[in-house]
């Protein structure tokens, strides 16, 4: 850009100059398109990954909740986690069975992950399930689940004395 008026003189005219030419604002708009797609791809991104952090924060964060109830023990029962493949829920309840339509639990509906794999132990009976022993927090149930996506995959595990990672 120029910035100041100039008078020049060719085969005897004279000509004015002055604001941006056409190249330059093709140059400098072109640019400011490239480096703006790039941001807005990041950010889609982030927001995404910050999505899916959000869930497997709010399943850590219930199932340490209902090991500390368990810890607790207000009302002397064992509390679990309930793993629902199909619905992709995960259900906190108190006691040693999973009733659905009991009003006390708390789930959490997977929107932006799937329940991709449930491996917890022993092999006989309900594998779907974590009970945490009353007044202890430990659990027969060790083992990992995993919850996933096409683009993140994370693994929680399990083991005997009830401690989740």
């Amino acid at each position: 850009m120029e910035t100041k008026n100039s008078n020049c003189r060719a085969n005897g005219k004279t000509t004015l100059s002055r604001g941006f030419s056409l190249t330059e604002i093709m140059i400098t708009t072109s640019l400011f398109l490239t480096l703006a797609s790039i941001g807005v791809g990041s950010y889609f991104r982030y927001y995404h990954l910050s999505l899916v952090n959000n869930e497997v924060n709010n399943v850590m964060t219930l199932m340490r909740q209902t090991r500390f109830r368990a810890l607790k023990n207000a009302n002397n029962f064992s509390y679990g986690i309930h793993i629902d493949r199909d619905n992709n829920v995960i259900t906190n309840f108190p006691g040693e069975i999973y009733e659905e339509e009991y009003s006390g639990n708390k789930s959490i509906t997977l929107d932006q992950l799937q329940i991709l794999e449930v491996g917890l132990l022993p092999n006989v009976g309900l594998t779907n399930e974590i009970i945490f022993q009353k007044q202890t927090g430990k659990t027969d149930n060790t083992g990992i689940f995993t919850l996933g996506n096409d683009d993140f995959q994370y693994i929680f595990s399990i083991n005997s004395q009830g401690v989740i990672n």
